[in-house]
């Protein structure tokens, strides 16, 4: 690697490799994709692409197979692509007063019949006979 920076992110990809016992060179597409998942959560979308570009140089400039082509590596960058363009969702009527006004609820009381009330006993209950006036 040739530019000082490079070899920084290239370096930064091996010992995240070597965390997780995972081979960096040849690296498999999984691991590569676990790499910008695990990128994703704190670095800019660019960032992600230029990663994926050093570990491309380093597999290319050493005669292996570059990982970047697999459809793997591919799809997890559209799948981070999508959720990112994406507009964050936010409810249309939420304003700033809804927290302090609360919205009138009117209650409404049910009336029950007389005729239901003994209708709610479980029928395990024994009903003792009304004594006789």
């Amino acid at each position: 690697m040739n530019a000082p920076h490079r070899r920084k992110e290239w370096l930064e990809f091996k010992d995240w490799c070597g965390q997780r016992k995972l081979r960096a060179f040849p690296a498999h597409p999984w691991t590569v994709a676990a790499y910008i998942v695990w990128l994703d959560a704190n670095r800019r979308y660019r960032t992600l692409h230029k990663r994926l570009d050093v570990i491309a140089r380093v597999h290319i400039r050493g005669c292996v197979h570059s990982p970047d082509t697999e459809d793997l590596v591919k799809r997890t960058l559209l799948a981070i692509d999508t959720r990112r363009s994406e507009p964050k969702k936010t409810h249309k009527s939420f304003t700033g007063h809804d927290l302090l006004e609360p919205k009138k609820r009117k209650l409404q009381f049910k009336k029950l019949d007389e005729t239901r009330a003994f209708s709610n006993i479980p029928p395990l209950v024994s009903r003792r006979p009304q004594p006789e006036a």
